[in-house]
């Protein structure tokens, strides 16, 4: 690549930035952000520009990125609640529940500040503020700022934060939203704030997936509404703790989880982080800060083996100042506000959120999305089977394009295929006969699969989760419309996505633009031939040495008064030929650190350069075949690692066969085959070893009678 050229990140497929319009919410410190369906809502905060509170409510569209700056309510409707700033906000049903956070001690007064411990509905239908009237109580909470808030059921759980006098509050308070009274408290263990820590209720993730039984849950007892929380801290060297506890009993029991996570690399200290559960992942966000680097990052917790994994943005998030995170879930996306011309380190001084960009980063390509939801019971879904399986109940049968037919019946067919039904419609209005026979574009093995997807409204049998089915099977949901089966077999594809299926996957969500899906298979072709390409190089070094060895070993056994011409022969073993001069860049396993003190962004790979030495390209003749006899010819499947996928017919490395060496050493016996001679071809040729999928044309959709 020619001095200067930039390279694009694979990364940099999965983010895109956008700018906002409307009534844009001016740079905020300590406002709530809520996701309700489509909609974000922003509440109160302190501006940046006057250090003057606001209680003013913002909505941003997430389809069309339009902020709407709401009203001041009538004279008749209820005031909005005091200006205040690091407060929380809950979604409870149709409702946003708001409590506590800082404000003015006096109303109409910016000298003196207080915490507060109110509650506050706002209505999302009719977008008017409500003030439960709230009994006093034992269990009343303090009032506290910065603090953690989780809504489990109809209960709302307040935990830790600071008072003013910005000491951390080690207890725990319930309030029934639905009685409008607090009926519980406890006490806390650890400092929690919302500086470096997050609070989730796993409750909503499902369970039934996973090989073992959540971490959250006890052998014992099973709590209906478990909490979790998560937290970081001791920047500098620094410390991750992961607490499961039923919020509800008398005496809460935490459960430490901390030394059962792991991953390749692990989260630094993040400031202000937040955390949201897609599927059954905790996506962790958050601004990552050492005196060398400063930038937004974006985690995931596997909750089935709590195993992180970075979610990679690209140079996207590297620039600009990146400052708050919200889950999209509707469209598996994490939206990230901020303001790509400023600096993330200055803004961050000043607590600054800014709200005229969004970074836009796709979930699912990174294996991270909601999985398809069951529709009916596994009962019914065997009975749907044994339907399509039952000549008697069928009236109509299925000819696919191998002559083979399957009996089906057309009711349900029609039930569940609104495609077929408006065929049956066209044909009843045209007044034409009934047909007893369908002609369907498809194998036999295809057709049935589809078929049992009718019946059974799943993809349940061995023979629908076959890759190559389930490529089909996604082909004909893009053809004929059906957007269950495309959830269905995406998700399929998914979880059979790996080196030896990438290609089929790749073409697959190419020709259907499933583009999440495109790009997570591509990641996978692309390492594939990393891992080729690391193998070939260890084999070269390797073989490198060898011929190292064996020219020492020969040297000692010539007499010192050698001179003259040399007139023994080298037979050479392996009939490829490699160019005499090879350089690579073999990944280093160097882990960084990610403490503030190291400077070191933590999880990304370094790769240094080294080059092999052009005597190298003799030690290559014998690298390919060192496993095999020396009397057989080396196959293109030798350089593969044992689980890359094989070359195709198609790749780009010279082979030249066993007998043509042998030839050659015939007609030039008396002359040595020294191994500098054997170093021919195109070097380009030799070293480039292509892993594309070769696309096939997409057969005709049309259905028959």
């Amino acid at each position: 690549m020619a001095s200067g050229t930039q390279t694009q990140s694979i990364a940099d497929l999965t983010t895109e930035t956008k700018p906002t319009s409307g009534d844009i919410p001016p740079p905020l410190v300590g406002a709530s952000t809520t996701v309700v369906g489509n909609k974000v809502y922003v509440f109160g905060g302190r501006l940046v520009s006057s250090r003057q509170m606001t209680n003013d409510l913002y909505t941003l569209d997430m389809d069309t990125l339009v902020w709407t700056l709401h009203a001041a309510p009538e004279s008749d409707s209820p005031p909005p609640p005091r200006p205040r700033y690091f407060h929380s906000c809950n979604l409870f049903g149709r409702s946003l529940v708001v409590f506590g956070g800082m404000s003015y001690s006096i109303r109409r007064s910016s000298q003196n500040l207080c915490a507060l411990d109110d509650v506050c509905l706002l209505d999302l239908d009719s977008m008017t503020w409500k003030y439960p009237d709230v009994q006093p109580s034992i269990y009343t909470p303090q009032a506290r700022y910065a603090h953690l808030a989780v809504c489990a059921a109809d209960k709302l759980v307040i935990m830790g934060g600071q008072d003013m006098s910005n000491l951390y509050i080690n207890e725990t308070s319930v309030f029934d939203l639905t009685t409008a009274e607090w009926i519980h408290g406890g006490s806390l263990v650890r400092q929690y704030g919302a500086y470096r820590a997050v609070a989730f209720c796993p409750s909503s993730v499902d369970t039934s997936a996973m090989a073992t039984q959540p971490f959250w849950e006890t052998h014992d007892t099973k709590d209906d509404y478990p909490l979790c929380v998560y937290s970081n801290y001791n920047f500098a060297d620094v410390t991750r703790d992961l607490q499961s506890f039923a919020p509800f009993t008398s005496t809460p029991k935490f459960r430490d989880h901390s030394k059962d996570m792991s991953g390749a690399c692990l989260p630094p200290g993040l400031r202000f982080p937040s955390g949201d559960l897609l599927g059954h992942h905790l996506i962790l966000t958050g601004t990552y800060l050492t005196p060398s680097h400063r930038s937004f990052h974006i985690w995931a917790l596997n909750l089935t083996n709590l195993v992180w994994v970075r979610i990679e943005t690209g140079s996207i998030l590297a620039q600009g100042s990146w400052n708050k995170g919200v889950l999209h879930q509707e469209k598996q996306q994490f939206l990230v506000f901020g303001d790509r011309t400023r600096d993330l380190l200055e803004d961050y001084n000043h607590r600054q959120v800014n709200f005229g960009h969004v970074a836009v980063v796709e979930l699912e390509a990174f294996g991270i999305y909601s999985h398809p939801k069951e529709t009916c019971a596994p009962v019914a879904q065997e009975l749907g089977l044994s339907m399509l399986n039952e000549p008697s109940m069928s009236d109509m049968e299925f000819l696919t394009n191998d002559g083979r037919t399957i009996p089906a019946n057309s009711s349900v067919i029609a039930l569940r295929w609104k495609y077929f039904a408006s065929m049956l419609g066209r044909r009843k209005q045209a007044r034409k006969a009934y047909f007893k026979r369908l002609s369907f574009p498809e194998s036999y093995a295809v057709t049935l699969a589809f078929l049992q997807y009718i019946y059974t409204d799943h993809l349940m049998t061995t023979q629908q989760h076959q890759p190559q089915i389930l490529s089909r099977l996604l082909f004909l949901a893009d053809a004929y419309a059906l957007p269950r089966l495309a959830e269905l077999a995406t998700h399929a594809l998914h979880q059979v996505l790996n080196i030896n299926t990438a290609s089929i996957v790749y073409e697959a969500s190419a020709l259907t633009g499933r583009t999440c899906l495109q790009v997570r298979a591509l990641r996978v072709m692309i390492n594939a031939k990393k891992m080729l390409h690391q193998h070939q190089l260890q084999q070269l070094q390797q073989q490198q040495q060898l011929r190292q060895q064996q020219q020492q070993q020969l040297y000692q056994h010539q007499p010192m008064e050698f001179s003259g011409e040399y007139h023994g022969s080298i037979t050479m073993e392996s009939p490829f030929a490699y160019p005499s001069h090879y350089t690579t860049s073999p990944p280093g396993s160097a882990r960084q650190s990610h403490d503030e003190e190291q400077g070191g962004e933590g999880g990304r790979p370094y790769f240094p350069s080294s080059s092999l030495s052009p005597s190298s390209s003799s030690a290559t003749m014998k690298r390919l075949t060192s496993s095999r006899s020396t009397t057989a010819a080396a196959s293109p499947d030798s350089l593969t690692h044992p689980t890359s996928p094989k070359l195709s017919n198609t790749s780009n490395i010279i082979q030249k066969t066993a007998p043509l060496f042998a030839e050659r050493q015939r007609k030039e016996s008396s002359t040595a085959l020294l191994p500098s001679m054997m170093s021919t071809g195109n070097p380009q040729q030799q070293q480039n070893v292509k892993l594309t999928p070769s696309f096939e044309s997409r057969p005709n959709m049309g259905i028959r009678f």
